[in-house]
């Protein structure tokens, strides 16, 4: 009987510990440096998350090893539902090589709650870059040998730019740098400051932050919709009433309109209300893609 009373005192206080979640302040690893794209969700996800939590989220940049640093940090975080990350299909390693060196296993580590936002990248060049369309760029590239930045190794816009040299045939040489990558809200500011000049957008539709910029199919280069996936991931052995209440709220978040607002103006889409599992199917294969169109592009690590 006392072992039985034990066992239902330890029971009544899990289930109060996830109905009184959350008790003090969360915090939201970002796995790219602060002023990012991704950043630039975090941050409004962490404001109605904190509405909605009744505590408040704080963003926590972790940038390097194209998103893997922040996402290892998440990983072996306390399980006790303060500490989320901000993720993408570059947790799981989006090349081979990049995969087999992660130090820790985003299936077995990670807990996949919510999917919240997919975000298109935008090709952007110097004024001084004597090309003003996708074809410039191409024929441009074709006899000169352009430099191209991403936050990172293995990093979604990294692997963009590689694919768009291999299948044009280009000489381009990646630049990583711990940032947040071509973002279109990144890239608004300058774009209309004249510092850079905006050539193509790899959303399936145009962006009404930079409406005159048109997407990949409309400048002539078919089967090039690409961009990245976010979501909330928690620790591995996270109580599940706590990814309960998440998966409650994240979905609640999703549909309010002033969100869905907040992520046009950064440059972000709203996704498919996918959770649990349907969003760890999603990533994985999400990953899986990038990882089997980087070997066939022959992406080289540095």
């Amino acid at each position: 009987m006392k072992k039985l009373l034990l066992a239902f005192l330890a029971l009544f206080a899990l289930s109060a510990e996830g109905q009184s979640y959350p008790q003090r302040p969360i915090r939201m690893i970002v796995p790219f440096a602060a002023g990012g794209t991704t950043d630039a969700l975090g941050r409004v996800l962490a404001v109605f998350m904190s509405d909605r939590l009744g505590q408040q989220v704080v963003i926590e940049n972790r940038p390097g090893g194209g998103g893997t640093l922040g996402a290892e940090v998440a990983a072996r975080s306390q399980p006790d539902g303060y500490t989320l990350l901000l993720g993408s299909a570059e947790a799981f390693g989006m090349t081979e090589g990049m995969r087999q060196r992660l130090a820790y296993s985003p299936e077995r580590d990670l807990v996949p709650v919510a999917m919240v936002a997919r975000s298109p990248n935008i090709f952007i060049v110097h004024p001084s870059v004597p090309v003003k369309s996708v074809a410039e760029l191409i024929e441009f590239s074709k006899s000169k040998n352009v430099r191209y930045g991403s936050p990172g190794v293995g990093s979604n816009p990294h692997l963009i730019g590689e694919l768009f040299a291999h299948r044009f045939k280009l000489n381009m040489t990646h630049v990583p740098y711990k940032g947040g990558g071509a973002g279109i809200a990144t890239s608004v500011g300058r774009i209309k400051a004249g510092q850079v000049r905006a050539l193509v957008m790899t959303g399936a539709a145009r962006s009404p932050l930079v409406p005159e910029v048109p997407t990949m199919a409309e400048a002539g280069v078919d089967d090039f919709v690409l961009g990245a996936l976010f979501g909330v991931f928690t620790p591995a052995a996270t109580p599940n009433e706590v990814i309960e209440r998440l998966s409650r709220e994240l979905p609640a978040i999703s549909r309010n309109p002033e969100f869905s607002k907040r992520l046009t103006d950064i440059g972000q889409e709203l996704t498919e209300p996918l959770l649990g599992e349907a969003f760890g199917r999603s990533i994985r294969a999400e990953a899986a893609r990038w990882r089997e169109l980087s070997t066939m592009a022959g992406v080289k690590e540095e």
